[in-house]
């Protein structure tokens, strides 16, 4: 037998979590308004926290049983995660100067994601969507390495568990000015450490083009779910 009411748990980082969209109303809130439109017994979670890492998450999922429940009740379920372990690894190598930090980073990030996968896949059948990230630093010879190489782990993680993935990378590439709260010149010289002025969250217009592109890609049925 089906749930008898249809939820939807996001997770991920400030992103999902809804930072620099009005009133916080980003793309997770946006993708529950048009699904409690058309499932009437719609319940929504967002599990987005601001700085999470991949490493973080999968703690999270290992410590936290509110989190827990929450994903063996779902009906659906979306991930975005990475962002900040490039920026992180950008604040270490800024410090530190340490070429290896990039490189490692992405490893790790790989680990980390077998580590959700296998941990969702065990709490829950439900679909799984994954974001793959965006470039806020276009300009940046460094930025436009790493981001297309962390997006190539997520493909092939997702791949080998049957995850899919929506390339939010190719809708936002050429519009980051548009599409980005605070852009400037595409540059990580745009990062102000230590005065939190990190120009790299959707704007409203930004949100909008991820929840179409869920949108396009989850297949909705009225009739699932609902009883």
């Amino acid at each position: 037998m089906g749930k008898s009411r249809y939820l939807y748990v996001a997770l991920g980082d400030s992103i999902t979590a809804g930072y620099s969209a009005p009133d916080k109303r980003g793309f997770a809130t946006q993708l529950a308004g048009w699904l409690a439109g058309v499932y009437p017994s719609f319940s929504y979670i967002n599990a987005g926290k601001k700085g999470l890492t991949s490493s973080q998450l999968a703690g999270y999922l290992t410590i936290s049983p509110a989190l827990r429940h929450a994903i063996r009740q779902s009906s659906l379920m979306t991930l975005d995660i990475g962002g900040n372990d490039l920026l992180y690894a950008y604040i270490k190598y800024f410090f530190l100067g340490n070429p290896a930090i990039y490189p490692h980073t992405i490893r790790l990030y790989a680990i980390n994601l077998h580590r959700i996968y296998s941990q969702l896949t065990a709490l829950s059948l439900s679909p799984l969507y994954t974001l793959n990230l965006y470039n806020p630093f276009p300009h940046s010879k460094s930025s436009s390495t790493w981001v297309p190489l962390l997006n190539r782990e997520t493909e092939e993680v997702s791949r080998i568990w049957g995850v899919p993935v929506v390339n939010i990378y190719e809708r936002f590439l050429g519009r980051e000015k548009q599409l980005i709260h605070g852009y400037r010149t595409g540059r990580l010289s745009d990062i102000r450490i230590g005065s939190g002025g990190y120009p790299v969250h959707p704007n409203l217009a930004g949100h909008q083009v991820i929840t179409e592109a869920l949108l396009e890609t989850i297949p909705i049925q009225k009739d699932s779910h609902t009883g």
